[in-house]
């Protein structure tokens, strides 16, 4: 084929094929996340409210909804099209795919957003969610082996202290990626909130979202003069 021929394939089935796949299994997993809730709230009678509903949609919102924008965005000229439906339904874009896709591009010299680089997203992507499924099935059966061989007391402890840790790594890494300053202002204004009587009088959920709108509002202005300087 020539280079003309291949463009055209690209533009007129490759692509909308694509978008008619990759819109169609984003839809299935949305619906199959979904379905346990639904299944819960209305078949078996456990359906939490909505003021519950909305006080937890609210509390996602408020800490990532601006990624919902930015990420699609960002990402999408490295990943190109069929990578993009891949990695938003694989997940572990930022820490997984993206490194996966730069390293494959840069190994076989593909311009970035070009049909090279494209095909190599696509490929790495594939790759690294085949790697990923493999180690994490074979960790978590050997995590629940160990667990089921670990004194009762210590098996607890694992358990009860898993969550904790995992929060306290999140917090470490936006932690460092972002000034002492802001860091420091950040969990003092977080806490501030917490040992106030917001939590006990609105829940916790709602303190979280007073606490990260504070933060925001208290380093605004040295954001602002952040970007200003660069």
């Amino acid at each position: 084929m020539t280079d003309q021929t291949l463009e055209g394939f690209y533009r007129n089935n490759f692509i909308p094929r694509a978008h008619r796949i990759g819109r169609a299994t984003l839809l299935v997993a949305m619906i199959l996340c979904v379905f346990p809730a639904l299944y819960l709230s209305f078949v078996l009678g456990a359906f939490p409210g909505t003021g519950a509903i909305l006080t937890g949609f609210l509390a996602i919102v408020a800490f990532v909804g601006i990624m919902w924008v930015v990420e699609p965005i960002s990402y999408f000229p490295v990943l190109g099209v069929c990578g993009t439906y891949m990695s938003f339904l694989s997940g572990n874009i930022g820490n997984m795919r993206m490194p996966v896709v730069v390293s494959c591009q840069n190994a076989i010299g593909a311009e970035a957003g070009s049909r090279k680089a494209e095909v190599a997203a696509v490929i790495g992507i594939a790759v690294s969610v085949i790697v990923n499924l493999v180690f994490l099935i074979a960790l978590v059966l050997i995590g629940k082996a160990l667990i089921d061989v670990l004194p009762a007391p210590v098996a607890q402890a694992v358990k009860d202290y898993t969550l904790p840790a995992l929060y306290g790594a999140v917090m470490v890494m936006f932690t460092s990626s972002a000034t002492r300053r802001n860091a420091l202002t950040g969990i003092l204004v977080g806490l501030a909130v917490f040992v106030s009587p917001v939590p006990e009088i609105f829940g916790s959920a709602a303190a979280g979202i007073l606490a990260i709108a504070a933060v925001v509002v208290t380093n605004t202005g040295r954001f602002r003069a952040v970007a200003q300087n660069a």
